[in-house]
């Protein structure tokens, strides 16, 4: 707020979003109310009121082009704002419900490793990636009428539910009604659709460095859940705890997000002493945006098949291994014999090996400079060979290589990530922003899906349909 009366503004003047909102400069909860409280003030830029940024293979309008460049190029200099990471992970935490959360769940809920109602429950959790995949373009459509702000608010508040049902109606309550596993991830799929490429479009003006640390909130949360929650708990905390924990910090995340970042974009970003600047993030309506897809979209179709095998590895395989290694105890080198590890100290070191991997590749996306298209093909066709060959190392089925497999896979995946955001920031004209953000998670969505429905499908595949002592058991046994 002082940035904003430094720059000549008064408490009460009117300022314009960046994201398309009227706000007013925030005292303490006043930022949030500027975002949500109006709807009716949507401002969606017209074609011709929008600067063309370069792209790759365009030429044209040198000057125009030349201006555009100066404007990526000062955005790279901003100083990186690391509290974005806290918003991304208290968000992020939610989604961590599809991993041994989601095991917990379903033990809670009395339900087994196969049979039908098993079938069902999988399919239930899936709603997770449908929910994803309808709302990352679906709410251009369904939520026109809110602006992208409103729109990260509204499934900030969408999470923060879909994470309340399981620790309140099924472990407090006690009811085992499996309505609540379709509403509980349906809820937070949907919400997750509407935010993740929202969130990466409204934040652009904060800089590539501030991105750099906000992308990294997926594998910190999951770290945070999956290594030192789940370690927490194999000395005896109820997992309950931390379904509770995850939906204390949501409200938590959305008064810093609130307080801390809406001032400055309402502001329209901040210069390298944190001062406001005039800087503008108008975004096209979608319509407008596919009739000029001819710009941006084809150039993004390999960042989007990408995705879809980044997506379809991380939904697939990794919810695969829970069911795969389900006995108290995991084989680490051999199926039937061999050095033993407690199931729970497994998945920590598992999910060290997840965020470590998935974490490093995203920050190493971002040092590298890839200034041309096919340098960016290139990387894209690295990160592709990691996360296949990751898969491919799950068959093996034993407990070291399940650890190799989540490195290799995560890399690639977060490497990709890393990589396709910076190119989209950089080389896409930006009033198409949130467009090519929603094709490119669209696309993931697709390969989630997949994966996450092929659950028992790859689970069968690494037990080759088999049972071993400690391996492939037919319920639980933890």
């Amino acid at each position: 707020a002082q940035a904003i009366l430094a720059q000549g503004f008064s408490p009460a003047s009117s300022v314009r979003s960046p994201i398309g909102c009227h706000g007013r400069a925030p005292s303490f909860f006043s930022s949030v109310m500027a975002a949500v409280m109006a709807a009716r003030d949507i401002e969606v830029a017209a074609p011709e009121q929008l600067q063309e940024q370069p792209t790759l293979s365009d030429k044209s309008s040198e000057a125009d082009g030349e201006s555009q460049q100066l404007d990526v190029e000062a955005e790279a200099q901003l100083p990186p704002q690391r509290l974005i990471l806290v918003v991304m992970v208290c968000m992020i935490q939610g989604y961590t419900l599809i991993g041994p959360l989601q095991h917990a769940f379903k033990v809670q809920m009395k339900i087994g490793d196969t049979g039908d109602v098993a079938h069902v429950f999988t399919q239930a959790a899936a709603l997770v990636q449908w929910g994803k995949f309808a709302m990352t373009l679906g709410q251009n459509v369904l939520l026109a009428c809110l602006c992208p702000m409103q729109r990260v608010f509204l499934a900030m508040v969408g999470m923060m539910l879909g994470c309340l049902i399981p620790p309140f109606f099924v472990y407090a309550l006690g009811s085992t009604w499996l309505g609540w596993v379709f509403i509980s991830f349906g809820l937070i799929g949907l919400s997750l659709g509407i935010f993740e490429c929202t969130f990466l479009n409204v934040i652009t003006p904060l800089g590539p460095l501030t991105k750099s640390y906000a992308i990294m909130g997926f594998p910190a949360a999951f770290a945070i859940i999956n290594v030192i929650g789940m370690s927490i708990v194999s000395f005896g905390v109820p997992v309950q705890a931390l379904f509770w924990y995850i939906v204390v910090c949501l409200p938590i995340g959305i008064a810093l997000f609130a307080t801390r970042f809406v001032p400055q974009l309402v502001g329209g970003g901040v210069k390298g002493d944190g001062s406001a600047t005039a800087q503008i993030n108008k975004q096209a309506v979608v319509w407008n945006s596919l009739k000029s897809c001819s710009v941006w979209l084809p150039q993004l179709v390999p960042f989007m098949l990408a995705n879809i095998v980044g997506h379809f590895v991380m939904e697939g395989a990794l919810p695969a291994n829970f069911n795969t290694f389900n006995d108290r105890q995991a084989p680490l080198l051999s199926r039937d014999d061999g050095p033993l590890m407690t199931t729970s100290q497994f998945f920590v070191v598992f999910f060290v090996f997840v965020g470590l991997g998935d974490m490093l590749s995203r920050r190493v996306g971002y040092c590298f400079r890839l200034d041309s298209y096919t340098s960016n093909l290139i990387a894209l066709a690295a990160g592709i060979a990691c996360c296949v060959f990751g898969m491919l190392l799950t068959r093996i089925g034993v407990g070291v290589a399940a650890w190799a497999s989540a490195f290799c896979a995560f890399s690639g995946q977060g490497f990709n990530y890393a990589v396709s955001a910076k190119y989209i920031d950089r080389f896409v004209p930006r009033e198409h922003n949130l467009a090519a953000y929603s094709f490119w998670m669209f696309a993931g969505g697709a390969g989630a899906i997949a994966g996450s429905t092929m659950v028992d499908v790859l689970r069968g595949w690494i037990c080759h349909g088999q049972s071993y002592p400690h391996l492939c058991m037919a319920g639980h046994h933890r």
